[in-house]
């Protein structure tokens, strides 16, 4: 599905170049996103498109490096080398500020990636377990211990 609207998207930035008018898009003749507030259905599409791209590269990345940290994802987004997340970015980001600007919530068109979500627990492993043994085992000498110097 992800790859479907990556496919949409592509058609869209074509579509805009060829028409390169109010009517059909918000994309000059170089290229450059620019606000239509002419057209605000297809600033949700192009909102929509943007953050569907960016929260796919953002889980693909993760799912490559699942010990990044938000400043490591900062720079996979903004220094990227791959030169497709930036753009998206950047594009994502002005078209929310246009539907921002036109009255329209953001957030009910589409949710960029919460970096909430990478804030998650440490797993441990085995490595619990053994923690939780040794807590006993130390518990336990520590109590005979002291049973035994008072007696």
């Amino acid at each position: 599905m992800l790859f479907t609207i990556s496919k949409v998207f592509g058609i869209l930035l074509v579509l805009a170049y060829a028409f390169n008018s109010n009517a059909y898009g918000a994309f000059n003749a170089n290229g450059n996103y620019y606000c239509n507030p002419d057209n605000i259905d297809l600033e949700k599409t192009i909102y929509k498109a943007a953050v569907t791209n960016l929260n796919f590269a953002i889980e693909s990345y993760l799912s490559e490096e699942p010990n990044s940290t938000p400043q490591k994802l900062h720079n996979f987004i903004v220094h990227s080398t791959s030169g497709t997340v930036k753009p998206t970015f950047e594009i994502m980001n002005e078209a929310q500020s246009c539907l921002v600007s036109n009255g329209v919530n953001p957030s009910s068109v589409a949710s960029p990636f919460n970096l909430i979500k990478m804030a998650s627990a440490p797993e441990f492993g085995p490595l619990v377990g053994i923690v939780v043994v040794a807590s006993l085992i130390a518990t336990i000498m520590i109590h005979r211990i002291v049973l035994t110097t008072k007696n």
